[in-house]
């Protein structure tokens, strides 16, 4: 009795910590069963966005109250790494869920299991961000990854849907073996003595030299691994296609969440668990980030639709990210990663509300859809203008400042020549982006009306416009503010 009370006591003490992600697993729960069919009928399935939007609201206010500490015999860890990724998190969703009513409403495609999934996805995010142990880790980013698939091939009336969600599962079910192989491995060169990152570096220090080729192939594997979750060359073949398919919205999802929390998970794992043996993913991991920049920014000057396009933008803007993660110094390294995740999530959400207010019933926007835009929809072509400068990193815009504290923390830690890739792919980068803003205001504009601006794609426009234009007047102090609230 003794042990079960005590086994009780940790549970009840240790829950505190995880009270938003049980409120979004009971919330996404309750919404599938039993209360669908309840509260709304099924010509009502509109009213979940509501309802998903309030959960979320909630979720924000518990994060507020949940103390800092570790839990679950140092599985999961809250602090200012899990808090600063999960706010990014909880943000996109809720940008995501504002987006897709009206597209949702338009197609006729409202249905409960959209705005679920969409939490049981974020719970996993929830997790991820603050797993410090190698099984929360794997199935911390399993639950969330799942999820991803269902919402790529939501639209199964169409073929790019179900081809995207398809080519995306087998690909993640693909990549997830080769994390799992690789994390086994590590396990065993540690010798056996567990799979919290701490207990694991410390034991990685100390193996034998006869275990130095498991520990190598354990660290590849894992790459891999995370490679694939984040998008990042040469593990990058399923994203443009699973962004091109997927509900606008869920691609907008896609290349912003789900990242934030791989990122956060990838700083603890490479930062903590195998800070010990990083001359074996240093070299791996500069190539791949070299190698999405470049390829990342020179594959989108090829596009031709907005999606695809923004696919390539963003392998681009995980091959900056990851200089990050290259820089040895986790605190400052987090909080540079942190503010660039942060800005980037404001200007791709952006980016992608003016999409899919120009995108009707479902069909790919094309890049010359844009024609004329300055002239019918002069506040949102201004918009969608801020959005990709910022993007492209042209002072003194948002987008530059998080660049340039990025650029600036890897040539200190000595990455000179993978800076110097960095502002080359950059400039690159411009030259795709102008190439929309050259639609909009220097092409004729087709015949024909587009429909009125509705009030929640207005309102993330706004919203994200705003954020992007008055950030820049604190753009000298925003690392110092990350630093601040504890990242």
């Amino acid at each position: 009795m003794s042990f079960a009370r005590a086994l009780l006591e940790a549970l009840l003490r240790d829950s505190r910590l995880i009270t938003p992600q049980l409120l979004l697993v009971g919330a996404a729960t309750l919404m599938l069963w039993p209360l669908d069919g309840i509260l709304f009928q099924r010509g009502e399935k509109r009213k979940w966005a509501p309802v998903t939007l309030v959960v979320l609201a909630l979720t924000g206010l518990l994060m507020l109250g949940v103390p800092s500490g570790s839990g679950f015999s140092g599985m999961y860890k809250v602090d200012g790494l899990a808090r600063g990724f999960q706010w990014i998190s909880l943000l996109s969703a809720i940008a995501t869920v504002f987006l897709s009513q009206r597209m949702l409403d338009g197609m006729e495609e409202q249905t409960v299991e959209y705005y679920a999934m969409i939490l049981f996805a974020l719970s996993g995010m929830f997790f991820l961000a603050g797993a410090t142990d190698l099984v929360s880790i794997y199935f911390s980013l399993e639950l969330m990854a799942v999820c991803i698939y269902i919402l790529a091939a939501y639209l199964r009336n169409q073929d790019r849907s179900i081809e995207a969600g398809v080519k995306y599962f087998l690909l993640g079910a693909f990549s997830s073996g080769i994390l799992l192989y690789g994390l086994s491995l590590l396990f065993i060169a540690a010798g056996g003595q567990g799979t919290n990152l701490s207990a694991l570096n410390q034991a990685l220090a100390m193996a034998p030299k006869n275990s130095d080729f498991l520990v190598f192939a354990g660290v590849l594997m894992v790459l891999v691994g995370f490679g694939f979750k984040v998008a990042a060359v040469p593990f990058h073949q399923w994203s443009p296609d699973a962004y091109d398919g997927a509900p606008t919205p869920i691609t907008a999802f896609m290349a912003t969440a789900p990242k934030a929390a791989a990122i956060a998970a990838f700083i603890r794992l490479f930062g903590t668990g195998l800070h010990g043996v990083s001359s074996d993913w240093v070299p791996p991991l500069s190539f791949v980030a070299g190698a999405s920049m470049v390829w990342g920014n020179v594959a989108a000057l090829r596009q031709s639709t907005m999606k695809r396009m923004l696919a390539y933008s963003s392998i681009a803007h995980v091959g900056y990210m990851l200089m990050g993660v290259l820089s040895m110094d986790v605190a400052q390294g987090a909080q540079v990663i942190w503010l660039y995740m942060g800005i980037y999530l404001f200007m791709n959400m952006g980016a992608f509300a003016v999409v899919i207010h120009l995108q009707g019933k479902g069909e790919g926007e094309r890049i010359e859809d844009f024609r004329g835009l300055g002239r019918r929809q002069p506040v949102l072509a201004f918009a969608m203008m801020v959005f990709l400068l910022s993007l492209a990193g042209i002072p003194p815009l948002l987008g530059f400042f998080g660049k340039f504290f990025l650029f600036k923390l890897a040539i200190e830690q000595g990455y000179v020549f993978l800076t110097t890739l960095a502002l080359v792919t950059s400039a690159i980068s411009a030259y795709y982006y102008l190439m929309v803003v050259n639609q909009m205001y220097f092409r004729e504009a087709p015949e024909g009306d587009r429909p009125a601006l509705g009030t929640a794609i207005a309102a993330v426009v706004t919203a994200a416009c705003a954020v992007t234009l008055i950030g820049t007047a604190f753009g000298p102090w925003l690392l110092e503010w990350a630093g601040r609230i504890g990242v």
